[in-house]
């Protein structure tokens, strides 16, 4: 039995519902959400005791990094102020904003929480979310399998952590209620809340494409007890004419040394896509394969062209 089966949810001293005052009245997954997968279990689960140990090595600031913040972020929901401010003005909103960038936030989108993108057995405090990404070095990402390149993935992962939890400090100094979700151990498939948003879409790897990065970012969340957030949906997506591209490209589906993208995107009953087979995935992903993002044209940051190209080549 696979332990990502096994667990699926966090320690509860790691997790937000724990935390979570019921009379806050959370919103709970959907009838159609999916299982969470810990990163470090999968991780765990494949090679050899020698190169499970020589991975521990290079990742362990950043994994211990991550582990603090998902914890801080849940334990810290007791400090919400609990004030009942829900309207944000421009200008704080411009500070939140510009304070992520500082931290190091590539991209910013806003958007309500379908439930059924919650975690199976999850919950969250508010629905309105600002997802937010990190773009990962694009030099580094492309020497995978590689210590830069793994080290790069965790660099991510912790860092998010850090900044959603900064991010909500802010938040709470100037009257906010909110949730922080950190890019490891997080409440919500971010990827597709980040389509949502408009940030970007989801391509056949099952990875958001930006016009800024392709798939080479990580992502984060924060929901936040507002009103007035310029939330966007699906259907104000410019970017979705990627997933036409991605039918005529594959490359992939052609490149996945484990054949675990599919050519044809499975619809499962609910209606909902799945794009990869985790269990030909997996074995690759803890070897630190990144041949998904490597081999996506997107990510040499020539959107517009790709863009133009395509668009004129399929005019009806």
């Amino acid at each position: 039995m696979k332990l990502y089966k096994l667990m699926s949810k966090p320690p509860f001293f790691l997790s937000a519902s724990h935390w979570i005052n019921k009379k806050d009245k959370p919103l709970k997954s959907g009838k159609n959400a999916r299982k969470a997968v810990l990163i470090p279990l999968v991780l765990m689960q494949y090679g050899s005791i020698k190169e499970k140990l020589s991975s521990i090595k290079k990742i362990k600031p950043a994994l211990a990094t991550s582990i603090t913040e998902m914890r801080k972020s849940a334990k810290e929901l007791i400090l919400n102020p609990q004030k009942g401010n829900r309207k944000i003005d421009n200008e704080t909103l411009k500070k939140l904003e510009n304070y992520a960038r500082e931290l190091g936030v590539s991209q910013i989108g806003y958007t309500k929480v379908n439930p059924d993108f919650i975690f199976d057995g999850f919950e969250i405090l508010y629905d309105s979310a600002m997802i937010i990404t990190m773009n990962m070095d694009k030099d580094a990402i492309k020497s995978s399998p590689s210590d830069a390149s793994i080290y790069e993935i965790w660099r991510t992962y912790s860092s998010l952590g850090i900044i959603v939890n900064k991010l909500a400090s802010f938040l709470r100094e100037h009257g906010y209620n909110c949730h922080p979700s950190p890019a490891v151990g997080g409440d919500v498939s971010t990827v597709p809340v980040a389509q949502d948003a408009g940030i970007g879409v989801i391509g056949k790897n099952g990875l958001l494409i930006t016009p800024e990065f392709g798939p080479s970012q990580r992502l984060a969340a924060v929901f936040i007890d507002v009103d007035n957030l310029p939330l966007k949906t699906i259907e104000q997506n410019e970017h979705l004419w990627i997933k036409d591209f991605c039918e005529t490209c594959n490359n992939c589906v052609k490149h996945c040394p484990g054949g675990a993208i599919f050519m044809e995107t499975k619809i499962l009953e609910d209606g909902y896509p799945k794009y990869i087979e985790r269990e030909k995935c997996a074995p690759h992903f803890s070897a630190n394969c990144c041949t998904c993002i490597t081999s996506c044209p997107f990510i040499n940051g020539k959107y517009d062209k790709i863009k133009e190209r395509f668009l004129s080549k399929n005019k009806k």
